[in-house]
């Protein structure tokens, strides 16, 4: 995978799977079948043409995804934890028995957000109050004049088949942002790991609890600082047309559910971010993963030591859980006992 690809792909993808939702209607849901970045020259290091393990991944298809499952024990309540990702392609369907069982058993489903529950006008309604520039200035005046370019180049030849001058009103973070949903509408039509839970839980009628908000989901984004929010447009150009390869790669790791590959992505996270960032990675990473892990691991230690009576499946974004800072870790330290199901 490219550097931009590990820096934001797994990270971005439940905000832009909101946005997604608040931006997509039955009237456009059969041209999101078909929606893609037409390739662009990118210096950025180039990724393979095929994805992760492809023969692997579509054999473990056939006997059901993996995922990454825990079990979490050592609370007064018991708890599973599920590394997901927010897209899905049909054919990893149904999930692994393993999975289906913890989802079976679990009481409780505790979500970065319930998906099904987006109130797509309001949702719309805070992006545009957090995204719109109100200074006066416009997208020009705060990206390189050579990313511009590109940008209104791919967009030209992308699904919108709009100008740059559409965006002019609005900041970097959600420019970019819009750049990197493209290649994932395609994978609308099918329920993301997260929707498919929601929607078994409120069939079997289990309590949904929510990790996180929609408001401090987008408050990342805006919360970037002005180099941070440069970074993040150039990166997004340059490898636009790397964007469908890397989501293809990250469906077949999940559909394996092989822990190393997952551990050896966030390593490669560190470093190249370190490496590609410099100092705006301590940013980054603070805002995408550090901090929201920690608030996470609260709110999870809070459910299995005072929370209802029951077994909780904590299912959120799959680099969430490894690390030195992942939930994994931070749970192990709050003194539970956290295994991996093969």
């Amino acid at each position: 995978m490219s550097r931009r690809t590990i820096k934001f792909a797994l990270t971005w993808l439940l905000m832009l799977v909101m946005v997604l939702l608040a931006a997509c209607s039955s009237n456009n849901a059969e041209t999101a079948k078909s929606v893609e970045i037409q390739p662009t020259p990118s210096s950025s290091p180039s990724v393979t043409e095929q994805p992760i393990a492809s023969k692997e991944a579509k054999d473990q298809e056939k006997a059901g995804s993996k995922g990454f499952l825990w079990k979490v024990t050592g609370g007064r309540n018991s708890a599973y934890l599920a590394g997901t990702i927010h897209i899905a392609r049909k054919e990893m369907y149904p999930l692994d028995e393993d999975l289906e069982q913890a989802i079976e058993e679990a009481n409780y489903i505790a979500l970065e957000l319930d998906l099904t529950k987006v109130d797509q006008a309001k949702m719309l309604e805070m992006v545009n109050e957090k995204a719109l520039l109100t200074d006066g200035t416009s997208l020009k005046d705060h990206v390189a004049e050579e990313d511009y370019e590109k940008f209104e180049k791919i967009l030209k030849k992308s699904i919108l088949s709009a100008g740059a001058a559409t965006f002019d009103q609005y900041e970097p973070w959600y420019a970019a942002m819009t750049l990197e949903s493209l290649p994932a509408m395609k994978y609308m039509m099918t329920d993301g790991i997260d929707v498919y839970l929601a929607k078994q839980a409120h069939k079997d009628g289990k309590q949904i609890i929510e990790l996180e908000d929609a408001e401090s989901q987008l408050g990342i984004f805006d919360g970037f600082s002005e180099e941070m929010q440069q970074l993040y447009f150039h990166q997004t150009v340059e490898s636009a047309g790397q964007a469908s390869i890397g989501l293809k790669q990250l469906l077949d790791m999940w559909t394996m559910g092989n822990l190393k590959l997952l551990e050896t992505m966030h390593d490669q996270f560190e470093k190249e971010g370190k490496k590609s960032m410099g100092d705006l990675f301590d940013e980054y990473n603070d805002s995408f993963l550090v901090k929201r892990n920690a608030g996470m691991a609260d709110k999870v230690d809070l459910l299995l030591s005072k929370g209802e009576a029951g077994t909780y499946l904590v299912a959120v974004g799959s680099l969430h859980m490894v690390g030195e800072e992942g939930l994994v870790s931070l749970l192990q330290k709050k003194g539970y006992t956290v295994e991996f199901i093969e």
